[in-house]
């Protein structure tokens, strides 16, 4: 079974991604931080849960804030996450975690940010970049829970459950 960790978004931040992802007809998941990248877990959905669980024993609720947009080159235009050593030491923990059960992860640098529009070629990136021109989203919420992500049979990212910080 493939899983990803993130952080859903309050209700008015996720209504103004989402209409931009609409718009730029990202893929369908719902707005989020990706805290761990798409994994495969091979054994039960309790397992998994358990182990996230203990790896999130210590973690508080926490500040997440960003301002602003950003882009991966010319193939991904997102919203700015600031990365705070809080969401750093979540982020850590869990890949140290999962390592520990023998699951490789992303290795890149931890990059957080609200994807809008992805996969783009340099023609979609320079039309959707003059969307966005003037959309500078400044926001802060308290992250209180952790959603575990998995991929469906019919091809999309549904949110399986929630596990509460703190």
């Amino acid at each position: 079974m493939k899983f990803f960790l993130g952080i859903r978004l309050p209700r008015e931040l996720e209504d103004t991604c989402e209409r931009y992802r609409r718009a730029f007809k990202a893929p369908q998941t719902v707005s989020h931080i990706t805290v761990i990248a798409p994994f495969t877990w091979e054994r039960t959905l309790e397992d998994l849960l358990e182990t996230l669980k203990m790896n999130l024993a210590d973690t508080q609720p926490f500040a997440v804030k960003g301002a602003g947009i950003g882009s991966f080159g010319t193939r991904v235009i997102f919203v700015n996450v600031t990365l705070t050593p809080e969401l750093a030491a979540l982020q850590k923990a869990l890949t140290a975690g999962l390592d520990k059960e023998g699951i490789s992860v992303d290795r890149r640098s931890y990059n957080p940010h609200i994807t809008l529009a992805t996969r783009l070629s340099a023609k979609q990136f320079s039309v959707y970049a003059a969307k966005v021109r003037d959309f500078c989203p400044g926001y802060a919420f308290t992250c209180t829970s952790l959603s575990l992500f998995k991929f469906t049979d019919v091809g999309r990212w549904d949110e399986c459950h929630r596990i509460l910080l703190g």
